[in-house]
């Protein structure tokens, strides 16, 4: 659940900076930080259902909005990125569905017995 919260924020927040992107703006750091988190998700959730290709996409999307190592875009080229990033969030809405963990039985469990008749 909490994956698929972070793929619709990252979804949100690169069409918001589509929209209103300026080259010196004051949220620069927090998209970093939503679209890296989002993505080191998705990578994590991709790697568990053994879908390789989409792991490293993410992967690099992680990389590409490491707030840490930042890459600056071109004011031209900015746009083209986060298109490129919200189709593959978008994407991932569709193709990539949450593996359910299995659930550990408990050794007092008193569920039904079968009987002998």
């Amino acid at each position: 659940m909490l994956t698929k919260i972070m793929k619709w924020a990252s979804l949100f927040a690169l069409i918001g900076a589509i929209c209103f992107w300026a080259p010196a703006s004051n949220y620069a750091v927090l998209l970093q930080f939503v679209i890296c988190g989002s993505a080191v998700l998705v990578a994590i959730e991709a790697a568990r259902s053994a879908k390789h290709f989409w792991a490293c996409a993410f992967g690099g999307v992680a990389l590409l909005f490491n707030p840490l190592l930042t890459f600056t875009f071109f004011y031209s080229v900015f746009p083209w990125v986060s298109v490129l990033c919200s189709t593959m969030f978008l994407a991932s809405l569709v193709f990539l569905k949450t593996v359910p963990r299995p659930s550990i039985l408990s050794i007092t469990y008193a569920g039904p017995r079968s009987q002998s008749p």
